[in-house]
């Protein structure tokens, strides 16, 4: 583990509270300054998000909101009205079939 030198000046207060602390955990001062600023870092460090997020726009302000009535009948084989009169199969008392 590369480590780097560094002064920082506290407050005595703080200092006493992490000189007690460091004592009853039997570690030293340096150690938990150093788990304090990784854990503080690793909270502020946002992750990436993939590229592919906001890439898109469908135009529809309220799409988040109103999805199930955008995605209603979505996925059924025959939704009503959709099928085209030429593909649907002649039904008997049509007047289509002999």
């Amino acid at each position: 583990m590369d480590k780097i030198k560094t002064t920082v000046y506290l407050r005595a207060i703080d200092y006493g509270k992490l000189k007690s602390i460091a004592d009853a955990e039997n570690r030293s001062a340096a150690e938990l300054i150093r788990e304090a600023v990784a854990e503080y870092a690793t909270r502020k460090v946002r992750a990436r998000l993939p590229r592919s997020i906001g890439m898109g726009d469908s135009g529809m302000p309220d799409l988040a909101e109103r999805y199930e009535e955008y995605l209603d009948g979505f996925g059924e084989d025959d939704p009503a009205g959709d099928a085209c009169e030429a593909e649907r199969e002649p039904h008997e008392g049509d007047g289509d079939g002999p």
